[in-house]
């Protein structure tokens, strides 16, 4: 269960509610430029700290429909949701030249019934991460073109896992929606359904060197030291869900969800068992061209005994133009695992639910963005087109999953007023083997085919 922050739910209609979402979009007159104005109260706040507190935020609210999901019994997955999925608000406060403490308040409101989403709060609320980076090189006065620049952050940091993670806003992306990279396998965002935390982050420290290789470019590297994944539970994947089915049965199954489930609440400081998890990323930015590309590991125990464990590696890539870009991730997980454990207590398939000992997960996406269209006095207003595909199987051993499925995405997004948007966004998702799926998640609904249509709207200061 995560832990929220409860004397926020004092007055969280009036400052998350719909008529902010709609005013938002109303606001197209030319003297009204309310995130120019919001930009404005963050500098006058920083000069009047002398640039001790820098402050800045993004929201982003949508409405959301599926077709072809299960019916689930809290919650009904095809009915339409409202929401303020995500506000934000960042505070870097400099306590020194060498020393900046860094933190995020998240904020979400369901204007969707409980009965219908599924969740347990309209109003929720969280600090995603908090945590002390130290500059070594500027306090120990080190020639950084010698020998390159050193920090250290310790607290709780964002995992430093593939590019999405670290760019989770969603001003920073083509599309509302994460690739399944960022959903099923490293555990970035979760499903809008639900809000836990926006962002994979763990108790641990970083270090972060990077250096300038002079006409090279830049090369990027992070150790982390972290908590890292784990459960309670004898099975890594051991989410559940009762399915809705006509009748008086109503089974509960394994959806093989992936890793969202298996990170700790923002909140939590100890560990399921006493060892850490490692990570490393390493990434390099050409000084000739506009590309990122980079490799990450993720290596820890999983359990609480610490004898099975979780090991990820991949590699991402992101070239960023003006006016078109293209970005893909790929990433591989072996986890070590008993076979033949149920550790569902009531009634469901055992077929599905019984583990199958060691598995492999993997995911893949590739996405481009082009923007055919600028307007306005210095072309800050534009259309943009955006495609993804993607592709996840969270358990290559399993007889069926929902979560082996492949995605076409495609989206148009609006720039229309200074740092306001509105996206649409279209999904047709395929289900791999769905002739394996069982009796009571076809009765609940579930289908071969599943599309989602969403519009969003985002705007940052």
């Amino acid at each position: 269960m995560t832990a929220r922050l409860t004397p926020f739910k004092a007055g969280a209609r009036d400052i998350l509610g719909l008529p902010l979402l709609l005013g938002l979009a109303a606001t197209t007159q030319a003297d009204i430029d309310p995130m120019a104005r919001m930009t404005a109260v963050t500098q006058d706040i920083s000069e009047a700290t002398n640039g001790r507190l820098n402050l800045s935020g993004y929201i982003n609210g949508h409405y959301m429909t599926h077709d072809g999901l299960p019916d689930l019994v809290n919650k009904h997955l095809n009915h339409a949701l409202w929401q303020i999925r995500e506000a934000s608000l960042f505070a870097d406060v400099v306590i020194t030249d060498s020393l900046l403490f860094s933190t995020e308040l998240e904020m979400s409101y369901s204007f969707t019934d409980k009965e219908h989403s599924g969740r347990k709060d309209s109003f929720e609320a969280l600090l995603n991460y908090y945590y002390f980076d130290f500059d070594v090189s500027n306090a120990l006065g080190w020639d950084t073109d010698e020998v390159g620049a050193l920090h250290i952050r310790a607290g709780r940091v964002l995992v430093p896992f593939l590019s999405y993670n670290e760019n989770k806003p969603n001003f920073k992306q083509n599309l509302m929606s994460q690739p399944f990279t960022a959903w099923q396998l490293a555990p970035v965002n979760n499903v809008a359904i639900d809000f836990q935390q926006f962002g994979w982050t763990d108790l641990g420290a970083i270090l972060n060197w990077n250096y300038a290789f002079d006409e090279a470019g830049l090369f990027d590297v992070k150790f982390s030291v972290i908590n890292g994944l784990g459960t309670k539970s004898a099975v890594l994947d051991n989410n559940t869900v009762q399915l809705n089915s006509p009748g008086m049965m109503k089974p509960t199954v394994r959806p093989r969800d992936g890793l969202v489930n298996a990170r700790s609440d923002w909140d939590e400081f100890s560990d399921v068992n006493d060892e850490p998890a490692l990570v490393l990323k390493a990434s390099f930015v050409p000084a000739a061209i506009p590309l990122n590309i980079g490799v990450s590991w993720y290596q820890g125990a999983w359990d609480k005994e610490g004898d099975h464990d979780l090991t990820m590696v991949g590699v991402h890539l992101d070239y960023l133009q003006r006016n078109w870009n293209i970005k893909g991730e790929y990433v591989e997980a072996d986890v070590e695992q008993q076979a033949g454990i149920n550790v569902v207590s009531a009634m469901g398939p055992a077929m599905i639910n019984v583990s199958t000992g060691d598995y492999t997960m993997s995911s893949w996406y590739l996405e481009g963005a082009y923007v055919p269209f600028r307007y306005g006095s210095d072309n800050e207003k534009f259309l943009k087109t955006i495609i993804r595909l993607d592709e996840v199987d969270t358990n290559d051993k399993a007889l069926f999953t929902p979560f082996d499925r492949e995605r076409l995405t495609l989206g148009l997004e609006w720039n229309f007023m200074h740092n306001i948007r509105l996206r649409y966004e279209w999904q047709r998702h395929k289900i791999h083997d769905f002739d394996n799926a069982p009796g009571p998640y076809i009765a609940a609904g579930g289908e071969e085919e599943v599309t989602m249509n969403m519009i969003s709207l985002i705007a940052h200061f």
